[in-house]
């Protein structure tokens, strides 16, 4: 079983070898999160997960469709991703509920020794969970996560069913993720990947360098209006979603991989309020929203971990979670 699934992730990797899907670099270690939600988790037979690259747990006061979402479910804005708090190790600690710098995977390069260590240890994605129980998964997904040329192999690789490229055009990804999330033949896990909040971080910074007060961050206006338009997806597609979540079919999923504007040293000659890597709270902490019906409307507890999504997914959709994968938010 081990030797197949290497020879698998090998595979798909050797296609990858010069992709890197994002830009940084970093070092660093995260604290354990905490198993914050205290309800039960109920059954549904779908589930729709929306990571924001990039936003900042604090961005969700811009958010007043994200907030409203975190008033009728379960929510934090003190999630923990893990450090180096990068795009590729962030989102394969969501997909698999796996811390994965420990594991060996601190870059946004993702080549043959990151697949072989995902095998040796047995990790496995949440998509490949569903896979297994009989579902589909289908991802949108931004060229800052994996690049247009190599969506074949990224299929093959993190166990989809299909993948789709987007990109910073935000009219065509709403349209995208709505379409697919309520068609007939709806998968029954959908990521939806916003790219654009990254964007603005990078380019124009997650925070003020202006601010009268050193000691509290300000976000920046390009960043919170481009927290704003991403916040504008979350509330059309939460609302085609409505029927669905209010039936008990669906549950509705919104977090981020990582935070930033506190990444001083990741990357040469670029200031540290347009980076992230560090594990500074300001780069580490991220949202979290589960809306379903029966979830009781509760803020978490504690700081729950990133490495907890996947197996909260794959307790929603009663599929079988690896033994090695975090625990689920119960």
């Amino acid at each position: 079983m081990l030797q197949s699934r290497m020879k698998k992730h090998v595979a798909a990797l050797s296609l990858m070898l010069s992709a890197t899907l994002a830009a940084c670099a970093g070092d660093g270690a995260t604290a354990p999160g905490t198993n914050a939600y205290h309800g039960s988790l109920p059954a549904v037979r779908r589930v729709v997960v929306v990571s924001v690259d990039g936003l900042r747990g604090d961005a969700v006061a811009y958010m007043p469709a994200l907030s409203a979402l975190a008033a009728r479910g379960a929510w934090t804005d003190s999630m923990q991703t893990v450090v180096p708090s990068l795009t590729v190790p962030g989102h394969l600690s969501m997909f698999t509920g796996r811390d994965v710098t420990t594991l060996g995977i601190t870059s946004n390069v993702l080549d043959r020794q990151s697949g072989l260590a995902l095998a040796i240890n047995g990790a496995s994605t949440m998509f490949e969970w569903v896979k297994g129980a009989g579902g589909r998964s289908v991802a949108l997904v931004a060229s800052s996560l994996v690049p247009a040329s190599q969506l074949e192999s990224a299929r093959a690789y993190f166990g989809l069913d299909e993948v789709t490229a987007v990109d910073g055009n935000l009219g065509d990804l709403r349209a995208k993720a709505i379409a697919r999330a309520t068609a007939a033949d709806a998968p029954t896990l959908l990521f939806v990947h916003i790219p654009t909040v990254d964007y603005a971080g990078h380019d124009f910074g997650w925070i003020r360098t202006d601010a009268s007060d050193p000691a509290r961050d300000v976000l920046g206006a390009e960043y919170v209006g481009a927290a704003r338009a991403a916040d504008g997806i979350i509330g059309e597609l939460s609302a085609a979603l409505q029927p669905a979540i209010a039936s008990g079919e669906v549950a509705l999923v919104v977090t981020a991989d990582h935070g930033g504007g506190h990444g001083d040293g990741c990357k040469a000659s670029i200031a540290g309020y347009r980076e992230h890597c560090t594990k500074s709270a300001a780069d580490r902490t991220i949202p979290f929203v589960l809306v379903a019906r029966d979830v009781a409307p509760v803020r978490l507890a504690g700081r729950p971990s990133i490495t907890q999504v996947a197996p909260t997914v794959g307790r929603l959709l009663r599929v079988t979670v690896p033994a090695t994968a975090g625990s689920a938010l119960r």
